[in-house]
Order: structure tokens, then sequence, then C-alpha cells
């Protein structure tokens, strides 16, 4: 299993040990094992994480989003009065942070305090148990953001189940991707986007996979009428609108993906959250894998790390070091090469 330990020196930065637990006890929290790890702060719900400078902010299923510094130390509310400040993305100074209705601008000052609170764009469109919002900030200097379908298997109205992208102001409002069931983690190798989705359930234990994709500007990536290259039920014999754009990587069914960062440290591998499956036979996911690149394109998926809850972002800090989010521990992981 392709784990990072961490060095001795976080011991002396008062950053609390450890040990990762097997697939077969994830549900029951961390044991001891060969591999080593720091919890580097608790952050209630914890979801998409964003490095600003030497801050890191970290998005919630709750109201609030939280800051705290990368090296580690007590996490703080920066921000409420959300309703599912789920997306965290920065860009220079400005913090920006995805809710379930809306996307607010901050400007961060000194130890990452917040001021010039101010919605950017407003009325998002009804994801229903989708709702979580994802955001990035592109090569380009514009604004993505993710807006799930409403439910498992069903047709979408305006923008349900699509990627958004807007100047960071809010203004050029514009479609960049369609037919995407949920995704929640996207980033940026070599200029192009590759984005997770997840697949439908109640299909059965194997089908449909999990996907990886290609960002085409308006490409429609299948749903409802795929799942991968599945046809999903209801939907088998209906023409789609639109030639779909099939995954450039199918990973395994129910996982989860959640997620996405492409590593410096890691020779410009992705690491993916897999935040794990709730209705398979066999459970599967709970983990962070590591997508192997080869010549701009995904060859193969092995594990990375397992024992770290449910896993939602990973993201990289300043030193190389890999930061993993767990919502149910209510938890933000650091390891170190």
């Amino acid at each position: 299993m392709d784990v990072l330990s961490l060095k001795t020196g976080l011991l002396s930065a008062g950053i609390r040990f450890l040990a990762f637990a097997s697939v077969a006890t994830v549900t029951s929290g961390l044991d001891l094992g060969a591999a080593r790890a720091a919890l580097l702060a608790r952050v209630p719900a914890a979801r998409e994480m964003a490095v600003c400078g030497h801050m890191l902010f970290v998005g919630t299923k709750g109201s609030s989003v939280y800051s705290l510094p990368v090296s580690g130390g007590r996490a703080q509310v920066a921000a409420s009065g959300f309703s599912a400040a789920n997306g965290v993305a920065c860009s220079g100074n400005r913090l920006f942070v995805a809710s379930r209705n809306s996307v607010t601008a901050f400007d961060i000052g000194a130890g990452g305090a917040l001021s010039g609170r101010r919605d950017i764009r407003q009325g998002l469109a009804n994801s229903g148990v989708h709702s979580y919002r994802y955001i990035g900030v592109g090569p380009d200097s514009r604004l993505y953001v993710s807006l799930g379908s409403p439910c498992n298997i069903c047709r979408t109205h305006g923008l349900q189940g699509t990627i958004v992208s807007m100047k960071q102001d809010g203004s050029d409002f514009r479609r960049v991707a369609w037919g995407v069931r949920n995704s929640v983690g996207f980033d940026w190798n070599g200029g192009t986007m590759f984005f997770t989705d997840n697949g439908a359930d109640r299909m059965g234990d194997n089908i449909p996979p999990d996907e990886l994709n290609e960002l085409r500007p308006d490409g429609f990536y299948g749903f409802p009428y795929f799942g991968g290259r599945i046809r999903l039920k209801g939907f088998e014999g209906l023409q789609p609108p639109a030639q779909q754009i099939p995954p450039v990587f199918d990973f395994q069914a129910h996982v989860a993906t959640l997620g996405i960062h492409f590593f410096r440290s890691l020779g410009g591998d992705a690491l993916v959250a897999e935040h794990g499956s709730w209705n398979r036979t066999v459970p599967v996911g709970r983990e962070v894998v590591r997508v192997r690149f080869r010549g701009g394109r995904p060859v193969s998926v092995a594990t990375f790390v397992r024992g770290v809850g449910r896993p939602v972002d990973v993201k990289e800090a300043p030193d190389g070091s890999v930061l993993v989010s767990d919502d149910a521990g209510g938890a933000i992981y650091v390891f170190k090469q």
C-alpha cells in the first residue's frame, strides 16, 4: 500500500499522531498499524478545503466555514450564516464560498480574517439531494461550480446536473458541462480540467461505475441516459439529446469519488477521495486512491491510504504534504513524505 509516513519533526509542532486502520476497521475508528499519520485539526463535518498561502479554509455540511494555519492549530469559525457551506476556493487575497443557494466572496486579511462579504451569485439551481457545491479557480482565473442533479436517476431541468463557470465578480455566467449526475470534485492538469462524477444507485453492486471525466467546452456527459457506458434504469430505450462524452476512467461502482487534486509531490499523479458506499452488499471506498497518469491520461488506480473515516477532499500544502478532510469524523489529516 502506497502510504506516506510522517517526519518526526511534526512531534515538536504538537500535532498528535494516529495510526491508520485497515478497511475492516474503518467504521470503528483508527487502530494500530504500520503506517502513521497526524491529526491536523478537528473541524465539524469537514468538506472541501482551500489552501490560501499559509492558511487553510475548510467548508462544511453546516452553516460555517473554518480556518486554521496550514501548519496546524485550533480551527476557528471564519464565516457563518450559510446553507451547507461545502465549497471553498481562493484566488489571491479573495476567498469564495459555494453554498446551496449562492456564491459568496470575501477579502482575506491577516491571520485569515475575512471581511467585505458579498454574494456574487444567487439563486443557484435546486439540486435536491445533491446540493453540496464544489468550487474551484481555473487557470483562466474563472470560478467553476458544480450543480448536482436533484435525484438518483431522473430528467434534469435548467442548470441541474451541470458545471458552470463565471468571472470572479459573478458575471459572464455560463454552462461548461451538462449531463453530470453529481460532481463533487475537480482539478486541472496541464490546463485540462478533470472532474469526478458519482454513479447512480439501486442498479446492483457493480454498475454503473463512478467516473473521471475530462472537460470539453459545453460537453454532454450522459446523465440520466448513461452511467459510464451503461444505460441507466428507466432510460434504456430513450434517445439522448446529444452525443455522450464517455469517461476517461472508470472507478469501481459505489466508491463515491469526491475531491481530486493533482500533486507536484507525486509527480503529477492525482489523489481522489472515495467517500465510500452506503448501499452495497460488501462496502467499498472509504479510502484515498492514487490515479496514475501517463502522457496526460489516467492509466491505473491504487490505494493510497485507508483509515481516514469518510474522506471528502484532498489538497497539497505548500511543503508538499497531503491534506485529507473527513466529514464523518470531523477531522483534517496530514501526511508528509
